[in-house]
Order: structure tokens, then C-alpha cells, then sequence
């Protein structure tokens, strides 16, 4: 009788093995993921979108999968915001890799709880779904949560908190979802990435794909002369907290591109070219977001989506890309790399609207909960968060329009203090100088940077021969010079030698340090000084500074109209990126804590600036009576009651003039004005 219903019910053990060999012999078409999952798999009624797999709704996610599927890199990297499909295409690789070449096979998950909650039955699924690969997986006892067997190999499921499944089978293939969640050591066993690669080495093929929303870091743009497109650039690792970016900036910086409905030039969507009316609330920007084009500033609509996600590509800087018979061509190729790395806005999902991103991120930014802001970069637009999208700062170009008509060098007649504020690196050393006048108004006269190793004594000298020389018939009256060096950044230069040089010129240079708050804003300490290689000790004035304070006081002066007291200037030959540096960082409150957080890597002139308005605060411009003015030398040497425009000036001597002064500098980013003065030291320095 049990035998009779074993037949007339579930097949006998030995019948599941035959059926199981019959469809592991079976030979499978060759297709990449994406084919292979529009094929064979079909969600059920109860999926959000029921029916058939349409791979093509996240088009940027093709190239991805197959380049992992194809092989021939031992990393794949794909960066992008949540709801863009990842695991879906992870899935899609598991089945077609399971049906077509079966290989052992690792996933790695975040957490426990998402492997078992949210992964494995959406693993279970697409087993059950897919025709090919529902007669090919071992059920019964064998299999358990976080192991299968199909086509006769290993499936295994591991997270990131256990060192012994990370490290318990091979794997031909591994995948890792949401790295940037991961811990960076397990149990002290290694970083999660090792401990997978580690379980490749026996195949020759071995791929790892990795997947991830970021996290927090610094990073800029940069434009391409080979395409005009503008990709995210390179930033120093320090600068970054998110290892899914370390990863993909190593890479081939594949970026998923869109061509503009309007110019049909190609450009990469992202962020800042999203738009909302000004003031709009939260809920209004969420039914008129659009989003413009950077190469025409053409507007595209939620509707245009579809039909751009269809004509995008991925593109690597030193590629060219063109539109043709509506399609994309791309010509190049990337630079060598062993890692294939690719990212995409979340504005490209087809699953959340522009309008949801917006309204998403404005209520984050509306709340100051920088958790909450954060979230909206990270998971709703694919985008390192550093802290700086509710910080108050002036755009760049506001400083542009500061220029006065004077040139670098000049110091026009309202100029009655001269100061100056030096930042030290490593190599060079950055400085500013400006002039104060009635109420704190202010006119920068040069900026630039000393190049040379700031262990030697040459750039010092070059300092020195730069702030001894008058300006404009004026002297420097004050330098500051920053002193405040942090072990975690090599770059930065030696704090003993900047001791030394304020102490040779104490009666002008003091030397400082910064706090991020401090109460007053300036304080003066002495302190005992040991020199490197000397057992001598001397006692030295240390000039404390309030960084808010002083940060704060220059942005406050930027922002104060031309024409009011106050005001800050700039001359005409102003360069765009001193203009950069100055708005390199932006303030925001931390639990009630204010911080200075940088947008961009350069700020050496903000720095100096800060110290000028530390100088500038110490000399009490602020109280100079509105209408003092100095003297020109001209007016100076007609007597008073004439009429200083009815006097000519002596003709000069040209046989006994000197030659003029030299346009070189041993500076970059500055106006060169007084550094042309110091031109042999930039030579020998240089050279």
C-alpha cells in the first residue's frame, strides 16, 4: 500500500534524482542575464508589477549583470540608490548563471535578518518561477536557509557578521549586496570583501560583483575635454567614510548617461540639475519638479524618463559619445583596470518619480535632522552626503561679482590697515593679503602660494622678502601664520618651523591655532617651544582662534552688500578658484554644535581669509570712522587750498628706470601682482 501511494503521489527519491539529472544534462541557451530573465522568469500576481521580467525598465542595470555574467574582471562594482533594481539583477545573474554554467555561488548579505527575511524569499522565488531551474534544485531535508543545492552545486547565503560562512566554501562567482552596511572587520578575521575574494581562488574566473547605496565623502566634479561630460572625480581617500565609492573610484568610473531631449547632446543626470520653483514647499516641488539639462538647460519631464532611459549608456571618462539614428554610439575605451565600476542616479529609476525625490529631500532638509538628509542623498539619489546640503554658503560667482576696478597689487585709497593670513602645507605655502578700511570694509590686494618644501629654509625666505616689502606705499602691519597641523593629514608641514620664523619676526608674525569654538574669539597664550633637534627651550605668544567665529565673520562680510560698510571686495583679476576656496566649506549644526564641513578639498585661501579677519578683528577695523580715507602721493604733495588735478607730474627718467617686474611666479591660483617682485625664489624653489 506504501508503495502504491508512493506512485500514485510524489515521485520516489530515486525518480527525483533521474529528473534532476535529466534537466542538469539538458543543455540550456547561452543568454546574459537580462535575456535570459525576460525569458524564464515570471512574477506572480501578488508582485508589484505582476507578469513576465522586464529587465528593460532599469536599463543601466543590463551592462552590469552581463559584464558580470560575461566575466573577464575580477571586481564589478555598481553604485546607485535604493529602489533602482539591484537585487533583482543580482537574481537575474544567480538564475542564468545557475541554468547555463553551474558554478558554486556566495551571497553575502548586510545582516542576518535580511538574508533570511527579504533575500531568501525572493531566492526561493525566482527557483519556483523560472522554468529551467524549478526541476533543478535538491528540496527536502538538503536544503535550508542558508544553503541550496541546485544544478548540483552550492548555493550559499552568508552575511557580513559571520567570519565562518564567509570563509566556509569555494565560489566561482560571489556577490555582495549593500557593502556600505557592512562592518569592516568580522571578528577581527578581516574586511568582508578579503574574506570573499579569498574563497575565489581556486577558479580561474572568479568574479565578485559588488553593489551598494553610498554613504558619506567628499566629492567633486570634474569635467572630460574627450566627451564634455562631467563625472564625479577622483577624492582622496581620507576625504571619503564610503567604501562602495573607494571601490568604484578605483574602477573604470562608468557613468550611466542620458542624451537631452532638446540637443540631443548626452549629459549624466544627477542632483544639483534637479529644479523646483524657489520657496516651493516640500509637496509643491513634488508636483513641478523637472529636470534641466547642463549642456542647453533644456527642461525634461517625469514623462521623458522613459524614453531617455531607453537611449542611455554608460559611459567612462576618455570615452565619446554621440546620438545617432536615436541611439547612442560610444567610441574609446576606458582606461585598464581589473575592475569594472559603474554608477547611476537614482533619478533614473523608473519605481520613484522626480517629484518623490524632491519632496523627499526637502522635508529631510526642512527637519535639520542630517540622518534624514543624508538618507535622501544616499538612497534617493545614489550620492556621497557630506553634511554640507543645509549649510549656509555663497555661491562662487557672488564673489565674481565683488570685482572693483583696481588691480592686484593696488590698494585703493580706502585701504588704511594692510594685513595678511598664511595657511602651511607640506610643500608651499598659501597666502592672502588685504586691506581694511572704515567699518570693516575690505579689498583683497594678492593671494597666491610659495612653492617649496616648508622644511627648508627657502620658501621662508621668500615669505619673508613678501611681507617686508611695502605694498602700494603701505607695510604690512600684521601676519598670521597657522600653525594648527593634525597628525592624520601628511600633507600638512612641520608646526616647529613656523615657531622659528615667528619668533625671528615676532614684532610682525605671530603664529595660531584654531578652535571650533571658543569664547572670546581671540586669545593670546604664551608657550614653551622645544625646536626639533634642540634641547633649548623659548617661550613664544600663540594666537588661539575661533574657527566659527572668524569663518563666519568672512562669509557674513561676502554677503554684505557692495555698497554698504563692510563689504567685501575683491580686485579685477580675480581667479575663479580663489573664488572656489572661499566657498570650499559650509557651516551646519550638529546637535546644537556648530561645524565647519568641507564642499570641496581646496580651502587654503578660506583659511587664509579667516586669519585676516582675525587680524582684522584685532585692530578693531570695524570701529574706523565711515569717509577716512588715505592720501594718494599725488595729493600728498600738493598743498592744501590747490587743485591736485591741475598739477602734472614729472616725466620720469626711462634711462635710469628699472626693468619690470617679472610675470613669473612661484605661486599658482593668485594674481601674481607681488609675487612677480619674488620671482628668483620661485625659481630656485621650482627648480
Amino acid at each position: 500500500m506504501a508503495r502504491l501511494n508512493v506512485l500514485q503521489g510524489r515521485p520516489t527519491r530515486q525518480a527525483q534524482l533521474w529528473s534532476l539529472a535529466a534537466a542538469i544534462w539538458r543543455p540550456s541557451e547561452k543568454r546574459d542575464p537580462a535575456p535570459w530573465a525576460a525569458a524564464h522568469r515570471i512574477y506572480p500576481e501578488t508582485a508589484g508589477i505582476p507578469g513576465p521580467r522586464d529587465p528593460g525598465l532599469t536599463p543601466y542595470m543590463i551592462p552590469w549583470s552581463a559584464a558580470v555574467h560575461r566575466g573577464g574582471y575580477r571586481r564589478v562594482v555598481a553604485v546607485t540608490s535604493a529602489q533602482s533594481g539591484k537585487t533583482d539583477s543580482m537574481l537575474d545573474i544567480i538564475g542564468a548563471r545557475l541554468d547555463q554554467r553551474p558554478a558554486p555561488i556566495l551571497y553575502v548579505g548586510p545582516t542576518k535578518e535580511f538574508l533570511t527575511d527579504q533575500f531568501e524569499p525572493r531566492l526561493m522565488a525566482l527557483l519556483d518561477e523560472a522554468d529551467t531551474l524549478a526541476n533543478k534544485v535538491v528540496r527536502g531535508r538538503r536544503m535550508k536557509k542558508t544553503l541550496k543545492h541546485v544544478a548540483g552545486v552550492r548555493l550559499r547565503l552568508a552575511h557580513a557578521g559571520s567570519s565562518t560562512a564567509l570563509k566556509s566554501d569555494p565560489a566561482a562567482l560571489a556577490l555582495i549586496d549593500e557593502y556600505d552596511e557592512m562592518m569592516a572587520n568580522v571578528k577581527g578575521q578581516g574586511d568582508v570583501l578579503g574574506l570573499v575574494e579569498a574563497r575565489g581562488e581556486t577558479y580561474a574566473d572568479f568574479v565578485t560583483a559588488i553593489t551598494s547605496t553610498p554613504a558619506r565623502g567628499l566629492v567633486e566634479i570634474e569635467p572630460d575635454d574627450t566627451s564634455g561630460l562631467e563625472f564625479w572625480a577622483r577624492s582622496a581617500p581620507e576625504d571619503l567614510e564610503s567604501p562602495i565609492w573607494k571601490l568604484w573610484q578605483e574602477g573604470t568610473r562608468h557613468h550611466w548617461t542620458w542624451p537631452c531631449r532638446h540637443c540631443a547632446e548626452f549629459f549624466i543626470p544627477r542632483f544639483k540639475q534637479l529644479r523646483w520653483p524657489d520657496r516651493a514647499t516640500p509637496a509643491q516641488a513634488k508636483q513641478a519638479a523637472t529636470l534641466e539639462c547642463p549642456r542647453c538647460g533644456g527642461q525634461h519631464s517625469e514623462a521623458d524618463k522613459a524614453w531617455m532611459n531607453a537611449r542611455g549608456t554608460m559611459v567612462a571618462p576618455g570615452q565619446r559619445v554621440e546620438f545617432k539614428d536615436d541611439a547612442p554610439y560610444v567610441t574609446g575605451a576606458p582606461a585598464d583596470n581589473s575592475t569594472l565600476s559603474m554608477w547611476t542616479s537614482g533619478l533614473c529609476s523608473p519605481f520613484v518619480t522626480w517629484g518623490q525625490r524632491a519632496e523627499t529631500y526637502l522635508t529631510a532638509l526642512q527637519s535639520g535632522d542630517h540622518d534624514r538628509i543624508q538618507t535622501a542623498m544616499n538612497a534617493g539619489f545614489g550620492e556621497c552626503y557630506a553634511m554640507t546640503a543645509s549649510g549656509d554658503v555663497p555661491d562662487w560667482q557672488e564673489i565674481m561679482e565683488r570685482r572693483q576696478p583696481y588691480r592686484p597689487g593696488d590698494v585703493p585709497a580706502g585701504g588704511l590697515r594692510l594685513v595678511m593670513g598664511v595657511d602651511v602645507q607640506k610643500f608651499s605655502l598659501v597666502y592672502v593679503i588685504r586691506a581694511f578700511g572704515a567699518r570693516g570694509t575690505s579689498w583683497l590686494i594678492d593671494n597666491g602660494q610659495l612653492y617649496g618644501p616648508t622644511e627648508d629654509d627657502d620658501v621662508w625666505s621668500a615669505l619673508a622678502d613678501l611681507m617686508l616689502t611695502p605694498v602700494g606705499g603701505m607695510q604690512i602691519e600684521k601676519v598670521f601664520v597657522d600653525s594648527g597641523f593634525r597628525p592624520d593629514k601628511p600633507e600638512l608641514g612641520n608646526e616647529h618651523k613656523v615657531y622659528e620664523f615667528c619668533r625671528r619676526y615676532s614684532w610682525l608674525c605671530a603664529p595660531t591655532k584654531g578652535k571650533d569654538i571658543q569664547s572670546p574669539p581671540y586669545r593670546v597664550s604664551k608657550i614653551e617651544v622645544k625646536p626639533d633637534g634642540k634641547k633649548a627651550l623659548y617661550s613664544i605668544d600663540l594666537v588661539t582662534l575661533s574657527t566659527d567665529f572668524f569663518k563666519s565673520l568672512v562669509m557674513s562680510r561676502i554677503r554684505t552688500p557692495a555698497d554698504q560698510p563692510g563689504a567685501f571686495h575683491v580686485h579685477e583679476a580675480v581667479s575663479e578658484d580663489y573664488c572656489k576656496q572661499l566657498t570650499s566649506e559650509a557651516r551646519v549644526v550638529v546637535e546644537g554644535k556648530p561645524i565647519w564641513v568641507k564642499r570641496s578639498r581646496n580651502n587654503h585661501f578660506l583659511d587664509c581669509e579667516a586669519l585676516c579677519a582675525a587680524i582684522g578683528y584685532t585692530l578693531n577695523v570695524q570701529r574706523i570712522p565711515e569717509g577716512v580715507e588715505r592720501k594718494t602721493a599725488l595729493e600728498a604733495a600738493v598743498p592744501d587750498g590747490h587743485d591736485p588735478t591741475q598739477v602734472t607730474a614729472p616725466e620720469p627718467d626711462r634711462s635710469k628706470a628699472p626693468p619690470p617686474a617679472s610675470r613669473s611666479s612661484p605661486g599658482h591660483g593668485g594674481s601674481g601682482a607681488l609675487r612677480g617682485r619674488f620671482a628668483r625664489h620661485g625659481s630656485r624653489l621650482n627648480g
